[in-house]
């Protein structure tokens, strides 16, 4: 017979039982050792670590039903095949709900054993088989979302840089936004009255979106998006449509996925869109409203878009420094701003002062 590569264990009581198994194993080409009590092949079990294990019902001493609880605690991919008495047939089978593979009865039939123990094995490789493919296609499977993720991520970038392209001001700004965004989120996520809502898929979620709020700007004529200068009040008329734009476009993408179950993403940019320029007491717009009328994402880009040009250059006027800007912005706390999230922006200035220094305008 040639030699198998599965190691079994038999566990019996009665000495002359163990070597005859053994015997018969050794026949069949399987490495096999014996125990002649519970506590003996537990310990030989964590020896040997066997494929399979034949193990007697009633011993003295640890029985083979606690025998075999311990046993499929050590390693739970282990066959037990439970050896029984005609009268133990009912507690055999109480085994087999405990975790047991299969049982036999006493006195043990050579043919029976062999194409149980086969039959035992040829389950835990189908099993073991079945475990490392599925493991192998969640491997995949999460490779292939992380490719769908960063697919998405690098679309969402590229059309934002389309409506910052026709700005040539703009510089840095969607990197710095991004960052900002998170820092404030993150913030607001260690406050008790934020910690349901702002959760971690929240904040990538607003670091992912908040590149899309001036998405609106591809529909505003150049010659007032690119005019070197301050805007009259009919071009600010104009200019102010772009929150709607963006969110309207916003909108229509997530109408199309209303069979998506999680489409928080585009739910949370189409808010940011419409209404990053609402302000806490009203007097924002397009719609102005107000205080927590106004969706947690839009409140934090708010802050966001605002300390991000005024710390920024224009050809109307110079950059604001850390300190003036951070002035204006505590300020303007209860008014133009959540409070919370003015709160969070003094939390978490230094974050904003390196994000400031790490994305820097080219002509800054």
């Amino acid at each position: 017979m040639a030699e198998r590569t599965e190691k079994i264990l038999a566990v019996d009581d009665e000495l002359l039982a163990c070597e005859n198994i053994r015997k018969f194993l050794a026949r069949e080409g399987f490495k096999s050792d014996y125990a002649t009590s519970g506590a003996e092949g537990v310990e030989k079990a964590r020896q040997m670590r066997p494929e399979a294990v034949l193990l007697d019902v009633r011993m003295p001493g640890m029985d083979g039903i606690e025998t075999l609880k311990q046993l499929k605690a050590m390693d739970p991919d282990c066959v037990v095949i439970m050896v029984t008495a005609v009268d133990e047939v009912e507690v055999a089978l109480s085994a087999i709900r405990d975790g047991a593979s299969d049982f036999l009865r006493k006195p043990v039939v050579f043919a029976e054993l062999r194409h149980t123990i086969e039959s035992a094995l040829e389950k835990r490789r189908l099993v073991l088989e079945n475990r490392e493919y599925s493991r192998g296609l969640e491997i995949k499977v999460a490779e292939r979302t992380v490719e769908i993720e960063l697919t998405r991520d690098a679309t969402i970038f590229a059309l934002a840089k389309l409506a910052e392209y026709r700005d040539p001001e703009t510089g840095g700004h969607l990197e710095r936004i991004r960052e900002y965004t998170r820092a404030l989120a993150e913030q607001l996520r260690k406050s008790a009255a934020h910690a349901g809502v702002v959760d971690e898929q929240f904040v990538a979620n607003i670091h992912k979106g908040s590149v899309l709020h001036d998405i609106g700007k591809v529909g505003i004529p150049d010659e007032i998006l690119r005019k070197p200068g301050p805007l009259t009040a009919d071009e600010f008329k104009i200019m102010k449509t772009h929150s709607t734009l963006g969110g309207r476009v916003l909108y229509e993408a997530e109408q199309r996925l209303l069979t998506v179950t999680n489409r928080s993403f585009l739910t949370m940019a189409k808010d940011i869109a419409f209404c990053h320029h609402e302000k806490w007491d009203g007097r924002g717009y397009p719609g102005g409203i107000k205080g927590e009328e106004i969706p947690l994402p839009a409140r934090i880009m708010a802050l966001a878009d605002v300390y991000d040009a005024l710390i920024s250059k224009r050809c109307y006027k110079k950059p604001f420094t850390h300190e003036e800007a951070r002035g204006i912005i505590l300020d303007s706390a209860g008014k133009h701003f959540d409070p919370a999230v003015a709160e969070a922006f003094k939390e978490a200035e230094s974050r904003f002062m390196a994000i400031k220094d790490s994305y820097r305008d080219e002509s800054a």
